[in-house]
C-alpha cells in the first residue's frame, strides 16, 4: 500500500492550521477511497450471490404463493361464499395477482387478474395506476414544497422523478443566472466575480504545475533504454490519469511517492490551494460514496440492495446472506405447510376476515406518500 501522505514536523514543531487542515482532508480522501473500493467489491460479491443463492429459493417462494391464489380463484369460482364475502375475496384475489404478476411469467395468473378486474387486464390496469400516481404526487409536491409540474410530465417512477427534479433546478439555475446577468453589476460584485474567476485559475495552476513536474521527470518520448522507456510510459499512464480525473489526492501521492517532494516545506499560499482542491474531491468521493451504496435502491424510501446485504458495523456480508437464507427456507416450509388450507373454504373465511380488518386498518390511517412510491 502507498504512503499516506502527510505533513509532519520536527522538534514538537505544532502545526499549523492549513497543515492541519492538510492532513485531515488527506486522511478523509484515503478512508473514502478505501470505502468505495470496498463497496465496489461487496457489490459484486452481493450480485453473484443472489443469483445463485437468493434468486432461485425467491422462485420457489414464488411459485408456491402463485398456487395459493389459483386456489383462491378455484374457490371464488364456485360462489359458495355470502356475496359480500366473495367480493372480498375477489379483491383479496386481484390484489394477490397484481403483486405476483410481473414477477412470474404465469399466463394462468394474467387470466386470473383480468377476470377479477372486471375484464381488465394488468397492462391496461398498471398504466392507468402510474398516471393516478404521478397526479397525485405532483399534487402532494407541489402542496409541501411549491414545486410545478409540467402536465405532460410522466413521474411514474423514482428515476423519472428524479431526472425531472434535476432538470428543473437546472433550469430554476439558469434562470437565475439569466436575472443576476441581466441586472447591473456593483462594483464590489464584480470584484467579488474577478477574484472567484482569478481563485478557480489559481486552483487550476495549481494541480496543472504538480502534473507539469511528473511530466518533466518520467515523460518516456527522450527515454534511450527500453526497459526504463517501459516503465516511464506505464509511470505516465497513471500520472496523466489522475490528472484528467482532477484527483489530486493522487497527484500528490504520486508526486512522493516519484519525488519524495517534503511537504513541510510547501508555503502557505501553496498549501491554500492544495487543501481548497482536497476539500472539492472530498465532497465529490461523499457523493460517489452514497451513489455506490444506493446500488439496488428501487425506492425512494426503501433500502438498497447493499443496505440490506453489505457489511456493517455489526454484521459482515456472509453473515447477511446466512439469515436472509435462513428466513427464506423458514417462510418457504411454513407456505408449503399452508398452501393447502387455500383449498379450505372455512381457513379462507378467516382470511377474508383478517383482509377486512387490515382494510380498516389503512382506511384509519389515511394518505401516506409511500403508499404512492409503493405504487410504482
Amino acid at each position: 500500500m502507498s504512503e499516506l501522505i502527510q505533513i509532519k514536523t520536527q522538534n514538537s514543531a505544532v502545526l499549523s492550521k492549513l497543515q492541519k487542515q492538510f492532513n485531515v482532508n488527506i486522511q478523509k480522501i484515503d478512508l473514502l477511497k478505501s470505502k468505495i473500493a470496498f463497496v465496489k467489491t461487496e457489490i459484486e460479491q452481493i450480485q453473484v450471490k443472489i443469483s445463485a443463492e437468493i434468486l432461485p429459493l425467491e422462485q420457489k417462494l414464488i411459485e408456491i404463493q402463485v398456487k395459493e391464489i389459483i386456489y383462491l380463484d378455484a374457490l371464488f369460482q364456485q360462489n359458495i361464499f355470502k356475496k359480500r364475502e366473495n367480493e372480498t375475496l375477489s379483491e383479496m384475489i386481484l390484489e394477490r395477482a397484481g403483486e405476483y404478476i410481473t414477477r412470474t411469467q404465469s399466463d394462468e395468473l394474467s387470466d386470473i387478474f383480468t377476470r377479477h378486474n372486471n375484464g381488465v387486464s394488468f397492462e391496461e390496469a398498471n398504466e392507468e395506476a402510474n398516471k393516478m400516481a404521478s397526479e397525485t404526487l405532483k399534487e402532494s409536491f407541489s402542496s409541501m414544497f411549491g414545486m410545478k409540474f409540467d402536465d405532460e410530465v410522466d413521474l411514474s417512477d423514482p428515476e423519472k422523478f428524479q431526472e425531472y427534479l434535476e432538470q428543473q433546478m437546472a433550469a430554476d439555475e439558469a434562470e437565475y443566472e439569466a436575472r443576476r446577468a441581466n441586472k447591473k453589476k456593483t462594483a464590489k460584485q464584480i470584484e467579488k466575480e474577478d477574484k472567484k474567476r482569478q481563485e478557480e485559475k489559481n486552483l487550476n495552476k495549481t494541480s496543472r504545475q504538480i502534473y507539469m513536474e511528473l511530466v518533466k521527470a518520467f515523460h518516456p518520448d527522450r527515454e534511450k533504454d527500453d526497459l526504463e522507456k517501459e516503465r516511464k510510459t506505464l509511470l505516465m499512464h497513471r500520472i496523466t490519469e489522475a490528472y484528467e480525473k482532477d484527483d489530486l489526492f493522487d497527484l500528490l501521492r504520486l508526486r512522493l511517492e516519484l519525488l519524495g517532494t517534503d511537504f513541510e516545506h510547501s508555503n502557505d499560499e501553496s498549501l491554500k490551494y492544495y487543501v481548497k482542491l482536497l476539500k472539492q474531491q472530498v465532497a465529490e468521493l461523499e457523493d460517489e460514496l452514497s451513489e455506490t451504496t444506493s446500488f439496488g435502491q428501487t425506492s425512494f424510501f426503501g433500502p438498497s440492495l447493499y443496505d440490506r446485504f453489505g457489511s456493517d458495523n455489526y454484521q459482515s456480508l456472509e453473515t447477511k446472506f446466512k439469515k436472509e437464507i435462513s428466513n427464506l427456507k423458514k417462510i418457504i416450509k411454513n407456505e408449503e405447510k399452508q398452501a393447502p388450507y387455500y383449498k379450505d373454504s372455512n381457513q379462507v373465511k378467516y382470511l377474508i376476515d383478517q383482509y377486512r380488518q387490515e382494510q380498516k386498518a389503512i382506511k384509519r390511517r389515511g394518505f401516506n406518500t409511500n403508499d404512492i412510491f409503493g405504487m410504482m
